[in-house]
């Protein structure tokens, strides 16, 4: 478990280049349950010509990217973790307004990433409403917000690296829609079946702050 955790945050914190769209949906884990979850996000352009421009110039660009989360319930209402996005890695806490009883989720969760090559914070806020359908099925929308490195628009270096200094801080926020499957719910003839995840998530977000016209389609799996 300890390995894997560290294998996924090594492999996020080496790739995962944004912070559009928490891979999660609004209800909390529950007390002293524990999670690990790895995502990947797949950005979508509407054109290919806007897919070439942008791959040309570097500006509203963004690549696949993946995504790490290591939680655990601390309360009903309470989840703690850690979470690694955007170049970085940094704590988070989700708190859930609802009854955790009531299939009816509203839950607010915030991030605080350290940008680990700018040596900056990235603070990120999203709130999410979601519905449990049955025990099996959540569906969920949401929007996110925050400030940091514009990740969507890093000059490259003459050597093609990227080039940090020139990096301007900036605002961004996207809204999300997605829906989260349990595999093993409690109670299921699946439930003590260790190899199998605990759930797959499926999520499309659409960034408010970039001029091009584009969806990110996330695939996320947690155990």
């Amino acid at each position: 478990m300890l390995r894997m955790i560290f294998a996924i945050t090594l492999f996020t914190l080496l790739f995962a280049s944004c912070y559009y769209g928490v891979m999660q949906g609004a209800h909390t884990l529950g007390k002293d349950h524990i999670t690990i979850t790895g995502g990947v996000t797949l950005p979508a352009y509407f054109s290919a010509d806007s897919k070439r421009e942008a791959e040309e110039n570097r500006i509203d660009f963004l690549e696949a990217y993946p995504t790490a989360d290591f939680a655990i319930g601390a309360t009903d209402r309470i989840d703690l973790g850690v979470s690694s996005f955007g170049y970085g890695v940094g704590p988070m806490v989700k708190y859930n307004f609802m009854n955790p009883a009531e299939p009816t989720a509203v839950s607010a969760m915030l991030n605080m990433n350290y940008v680990i090559p700018m040596q900056v914070m990235l603070p990120r806020l999203s709130l999410c409403a979601g519905h449990l359908f049955d025990r099996d099925l959540e569906v969920f929308a949401g929007s996110d917000v925050g400030y940091g490195p514009d990740m969507s628009n890093i000059p490259e270096s003459e050597d093609g690296s990227h080039d940090w200094d020139s990096v301007d801080n900036t605002f961004f926020a996207c809204i999300r829609l997605g829906c989260k499957y349990e595999l093993k719910p409690p109670g299921s003839p699946n439930e003590n079946l260790v190899y199998l995840p605990e759930s797959i998530l499926f999520q499309f977000s659409i960034p408010l702050d970039i001029s091009r016209s584009m969806i990110l389609a996330g695939l996320a799996i947690t155990y």
